[in-house]
């Protein structure tokens, strides 16, 4: 029967139709649902990346903050900072390693921090070891032992020996300011001087006055190899390496940006070329369909029309393979049958009036016989 589910029936091939339809919409929907989502997880790790570098900036701040300043609570605010961006890369690269190939970006990233967090820290080490006042470290061990100097020549009236120490705190103010190594070749030379005099001098306190210039010769040349350590400009020693090491990660944290942004754009172009392959496939397939269906449409009811006019003069089966459509070959077979029907009829009627007409004849002679 018509009625039953076959590839060749209209219905099938409206259901084919339909469902076309449907799994291509339901498939660029899908498609565009996942493919948004992902989009939406990129835009939200590029936030987090941003924010990545507003907390960068910020410890850069206070480190600037603490080498200009050397106020404690500055290296206070870059530890609870260093803290924050630390636990955000580790919570980001489980996400950003489902995303793509980032894993050694990021670990790039976090052996860079590392090494920024551990070199300001180092250097923090060593400034407080310097002094971060005039009062503390190196330089208030010196200055306190001068100071005490001082005051001895000053109590004994040894202006001679007074000129010396002023020179020798000339060439050590001259060093601190400059960071040259020549004021502290000059600063030597006159300790020499100073200390040679000392010894010559005929006070008691000269064993005092001896241990307070030894004190503050080596305070001053611990403060001067400190400073060698840290770098007597920018560029130089442990200043210079965490200089690099915080432009390496800025660097590295563009990279990653930059990964990220490429990611994002391939995701996009992906979402384009997945949805127009599903749109171009959909289409296809409803047009190769519908032409089919069109065709055997055309066929079926030209073939229709020549039937039902050649049943006006002859009796011609029509012949159900050209018609395509089940339907249209059920119908094709019931015409058939009606046409064996009439001709089954006709041919009765014709033995019938054949018949009656031998038996007309008959008796027309049986009359004339009588």
């Amino acid at each position: 029967m018509f009625a039953s589910l076959e590839f060749d029936s209209i219905k099938t091939r409206l259901i084919i139709i339909i469902g076309v339809c449907l799994l291509g919409m339901l498939v660029l929907v899908g498609n565009q649902i996942y493919n948004t989502d992902r989009l939406i997880n990129l835009n939200t790790q590029s936030k987090k990346l941003l924010s990545l570098s507003r907390e960068l900036l910020q410890l850069r701040r206070h480190e600037k903050d603490f080498l200009l300043r050397l106020d404690p609570q500055y290296v206070d605010l870059f530890k609870t900072r260093a803290d924050d961006f630390s636990q955000q890369i580790t919570q980001i690269k489980p996400v950003f390693a489902k995303l793509g190939d980032t894993n050694t970006l990021f670990d790039e990233l976090s052996h860079n921090f590392f090494q920024y967090r551990s070199k300001f820290f180092a250097l923090v080490n060593l400034q407080t070891q310097i002094g971060l006042d005039e009062n503390s470290g190196y330089q208030g061990r010196f200055r306190e032992a001068t100071h005490s100097l001082e005051k001895q020549f000053q109590e004994l009236r040894q202006d001679d020996l007074q000129v010396l120490l002023l020179q020798m705190r000339r060439s050590e103010k001259d060093f601190l300011l400059r960071k040259k190594l020549e004021y502290v070749d000059r600063e030597t030379v006159l300790y020499q001087q100073l200390s040679l005099a000392i010894s010559r001098s005929n006070q008691f306190n000269v064993q005092q006055q001896q241990t307070l210039l030894n004190t503050y010769q080596q305070s001053f040349m611990q403060l001067v190899s400190a400073y060698q350590t840290n770098g007597l400009d920018h560029n130089l020693g442990l200043q210079g390496q965490f200089r690099e090491q915080a432009h390496a990660l800025e660097s590295q944290l563009t990279r990653v940006n930059d990964k990220l942004a490429v990611l994002i754009s391939n995701a996009e172009q992906r979402v384009e070329r997945i949805s127009l392959v599903i749109m171009t496939i959909t289409s296809l397939a409803l047009i190769i369909l519908l032409v089919k269906s069109y065709i055997t449409f055309q066929r079926a009811f030209l073939n229709f029309v020549m039937f039902f006019y050649r049943c006006k003069r002859e009796y011609q089966h029509m012949d159900s393979k050209k018609l395509g459509f089940s339907e249209f070959k059920y119908l094709a077979t019931i015409a058939n049958e009606m046409i064996d029907a009439r001709c089954e009829m006709e041919r009765q009627l014709n033995a019938a009036n054949k018949h009656i007409t031998e038996l007309e004849k008959a008796n027309d002679i049986n009359k004339r016989c009588d």
